[in-house]
């Protein structure tokens, strides 16, 4: 298995030259490069005999945002994955070598697409993060990373954040349906977020609305107040994956504070804590899951 990362990025149109010519070629082309690091792991472990390329999009894909536009996608690295993916589809439709993964994102609510495309895969939840939101994962990064104090229970720590990452995610969600400009959530939303001794938060959803949003926020409220779980869909299909990693640190800092001190100081920075968190993953627990399960299958030897 290769774990070189390829400067050389190529168009889609070439890449699905590539993928259909060159049958030795095995490669996976993800959203971001922790995404990358997390499958190269994950393969290394359990198809380690095989030759596989894992990129992130950026360092792979040479896409202009206006392309991704045009073919109904936000510009990001999201939109570049799915877009790349429409695109080899269109050019080879029968390769099997080369495929891309995106997260699902706001896709419950319909504000994000996921097109069926043979060598598109998307994550079981609304990205990458949610595999650790479970008791074990953050067990172990309590325990293992933070050496949490046993008081601080992982089934505690969900319950207590639950809400707030819910109601956050449906404040995303009707900000996300503003006309452009789509405004984005306010900084200081999360960086002023305080925790109680209950467990509830200091979230004021109609005040995070107001604070990122400009002019009458009424029809704003009343489609917050019309986004609800429906029964038997798991919870995970409502967490953004970057807030969880945030609301995670807020929480600690509010109810055990010591667990960032000395060399874990540098973990109150979401984007490493994000990193920390892959350290929980168990290869037993992402094998079960329908986007590891078919990623393995076409790793071992695509469809056909």
């Amino acid at each position: 298995m290769r774990h070189d990362v390829d400067e050389n990025r190529r168009t889609p149109e070439e890449l699905a030259v590539l993928f259909d010519l060159e049958p030795e070629i095995k490669e996976l082309i993800v959203e971001g490069r922790s995404d990358a690091a997390l499958l190269r792991w994950f393969f290394s472990l359990t198809a380690p005999e095989v030759d596989l390329a894992i990129f992130a999009v950026q360092d792979r894909v040479l896409i202009e945002s206006d392309r991704v536009r045009e073919l109904g996608h936000l510009p990001g690295n999201r939109g570049r994955v799915v877009a790349a993916a429409e695109i080899v589809t269109m050019k080879r439709p029968n390769q099997i070598n080369g495929a891309f993964v995106a997260d699902r994102d706001f896709s419950i609510l319909g504000l994000d697409s996921c097109p069926n495309c043979r060598c598109l895969y998307f994550t079981d939840f609304t990205s990458m993060e949610l595999y650790f939101f479970n008791e074990k994962s953050i067990k172990k990064l309590l325990t293992v990373t933070l050496r949490a104090p046993a008081t601080i229970v992982a089934a505690d720590v969900i319950e207590s954040i639950l809400s707030t990452l819910v109601n956050l995610f449906k404040v995303r969600a009707v900000i996300r349906g503003v006309e452009e400009p789509t405004p984005k959530l306010a900084g200081k939303v999360i960086d002023q977020m305080k925790f109680h001794g209950d467990g509830s938060s200091s979230l004021n959803p109609e005040e995070a609305i107001r604070k990122s949003c400009k002019g009458d926020i009424t029809g704003l409220l009343e489609k917050y107040g019309e986004i609800t779980i429906p029964e038997g869909v798991d919870v995970r299909h409502f967490i953004n994956g970057h807030d969880f990693s945030a609301i995670l640190i807020r929480y600690l800092q509010s109810v055990c504070p010591q667990v960032f001190r000395e060399e874990r100081r540098p973990l109150l920075n979401a984007p490493l804590f994000e990193i920390a968190m892959l350290t929980s993953a168990e290869v037993a627990d992402l094998e079960g899951t329908d986007l590891f399960e078919n990623l393995a299958t076409f790793v071992h030897g695509g469809d056909e």
